[in-house]
C-alpha cells in the first residue's frame, strides 16, 4: 500500500517495519516519539494487534495525535479499536480493500478500479475519499456495526469460491481433469453475474430438474460424502435463488443402515480422510442429555454412527416393559438429529460384532463407563483407534422419565 500511495503522488514521511530499510522511506523500528510532521498514519498490521499498536502510538503522542488521521485495514474490525487516538483529538476511520490480493506485484492492477470501504469519522472519510480515488479505486461508506456482516460477505464471495472451486476439481480429479479446465466455467459465469446479477443462475436447479440434482445427491453420498453437505446447503439456497421449493426427500437420505452398507459407507468417507466415530445405546425415549452427548461425540470427528440395541436386545437388557418406542421409531428419530450421520440396529446384546466389522477411528460411551470398560475398546485399541469417555450429565435419564411419569399417572 506504501508503494502504491507513493506512486499515486503522496510523500511517506516514515515507516515502521521489522524488514529493514526501504528507499522511499526512512525505517523505525517502532514508533517514533512524536508524528514527525505526519498527517496520515496507516496501521497495516495484522487484526489482532491493531489496538495494541493504536494503544501505543496514543500513549507516545499523546495531544500531538489531534488532527491527524489514522485507518486501520481490517475487513472484520471498525474504528473503535482506534478508540485512544480519537481521544487525544485524533481523527479515525477503518479502511478496507474489497479485493483478493495474493500476488504483491500484481497488487496496483488488482487494486485499480476496486472498491474500499470506510468506516468512521467524518473528516477521516474526506482524506479516505481522497486517497482511494488517487489509486483509480472507489469508496464505499458502511456504517460501524455492519462491519462483522461485510467481512462474512467478502470471506463467502472470496474465499468460499475458492473452497468451492476445489470441491469441484475434487470430483473430476479422478477423470483426468483438474482445476485449469473448470476456470473457464468459472470465468464465464463470474461475466454473467457481472452482466446480469442473480439472473445468472443456470443449471438442473434453476430448471426444476431434480431428477438430476437426485442422481447427484446419491453419488456424491456414495463416493464423496464429506462434500455432500456443503452441495445441499447450496442447492437449497439456489432453489430459493430460483423460487422454486426444493422437494423434501432430497438430500433426506438413507441415515439407517445395514452393516454391510454401513461398511462400504465408512470405507469410503475414510478414503476421504474422514474421522469415524462410534457410539452405541438403547436411545429409548430420546432427551436433553442424550442431544448433547450425540453432539459433543460428532464434535471428535467427522461421521458419527449410532449402533442401536434392537427391540430383542433392549428386553433381555431392561426387561419385558422396554422399549418404550420400538427400534424403527427410535432410529428415525436419531437420524433426525443433525449430530448423526448413520444409524446401524443391531441385534446382540452388545455392540462387539458391529464394532469389529465396522471399525470405527475413535469409540465414545458415556462417562458413567471406564474406558477400559466400554464394550469393543480391546478391538479398536488394537488398531491404534482411540477410546473416549464422555462427560457424564447427572439427572439425565431414560428410566428417570419413566418413573416420573408412572408416578404422575398413580398419583
Amino acid at each position: 500500500m506504501l508503494s502504491l500511495l507513493t506512486r499515486a503522488g503522496h510523500c511517506p514521511c516514515w515507516a515502521v517495519s521489522s524488514g529493514g530499510e526501504r528507499e522511499e522511506v526512512p525505517v523505525y523500528p517502532d514508533v517514533p516519539s512524536e508524528p514527525c510532521g505526519t498527517q496520515v498514519v496507516l496501521l497495516a498490521v495484522p487484526d489482532s494487534v491493531i489496538a495494541l499498536v493504536a494503544g501505543r502510538i496514543a500513549e507516545k503522542w499523546r495531544e500531538s495525535c489531534e488532527g491527524i488521521v489514522f485507518y486501520h485495514f481490517s475487513g472484520l474490525h471498525a474504528s473503535d479499536l482506534l478508540e485512544p487516538l480519537a481521544w487525544y483529538g485524533g481523527e479515525t476511520g477503518s479502511l478496507h480493500p474489497l479485493q483478493s490480493i495474493v500476488d504483491a506485484s500484481q497488487a496496483g492492477e488488482a487494486i485499480r478500479d476496486a472498491f474500499f470501504t470506510f468506516e468512521g469519522s467524518s473528516r477521516a472519510g474526506e482524506v479516505a475519499s481522497d486517497l482511494v480515488t488517487s489509486l483509480g479505486s472507489h469508496m464505499l461508506t458502511i456504517a460501524r456495526e455492519d462491519k462483522v456482516l461485510y467481512h462474512a460477505a467478502a470471506v463467502i464471495a472470496s474465499n468460499y469460491l475458492v473452497a468451492i472451486a476445489s470441491q469441484a476439481s475434487e470430483l473430476v480429479k479422478g477423470m483426468g481433469l483438474g482445476m485449469e479446465h473448470l476456470v473457464p466455467l468459472i470465468r464465464s459465469t463470474v461475466n454473467n453475474l457481472q452482466a446480469r446479477g442473480e439472473s445468472a443462475l443456470t443449471g438442473p436447479i434453476q430448471r426444476g430438474d431434480w431428477n438430476t440434482v437426485e442422481a447427484h445427491i446419491s453419488s456424491l453420498r456414495e463416493s464423496f460424502p464429506d462434500l455432500l453437505p456443503s452441495y445441499l446447503a447450496l442447492g437449497r439456497y439456489a432453489a430459493r435463488l430460483a423460487s422454486i421449493a426444493w422437494p423434501d426427500v432430497l438430500g433426506a437420505g438413507e441415515k439407517v443402515l445395514d452393516r454391510r452398507a454401513l461398511e462400504m459407507r465408512l470405507d469410503r468417507a475414510r478414503s476421504r480422510g474422514m474421522k469415524v466415530v462410534f457410539t452405541n445405546g438403547c436411545f429409548d425415549i430420546l432427551h436433553e442429555g442424550h442431544v448433547s452427548y450425540l453432539k459433543e461425540a460428532r464434535a471428535i470427528g467427522d461421521v458419527l454412527v449410532v449402533g442401536l440395541n434392537s427391540d430383542a436386545s433392549v428386553r433381555r437388557l431392561k426387561g419385558p416393559e422396554r422399549p418404550v418406542n420400538g427400534e424403527a421409531s427410535r432410529a428415525a428419530v436419531l437420524s433426525g438429529l443433525e449430530a448423526v450421520d448413520y444409524v446401524c440396529v443391531f441385534e446382540e446384546d452388545t455392540p462387539y460384532e458391529l464394532i469389529k466389522a465396522l471399525r470405527p477411528d475413535v469409540l465414545v460411551k458415556g462417562g458413567d463407563w471406564d474406558t477400559d470398560r466400554i464394550v469393543g475398546a480391546d478391538i479398536v485399541a488394537s488398531y491404534g483407534g482411540e477410546v473416549r469417555s464422555l462427560a457424564f450429565r447427572e439427572g439425565r435419564s431414560t428410566t428417570d422419565i419413566i418413573n416420573r411419569i408412572r408416578s404422575e399417572e398413580s398419583s
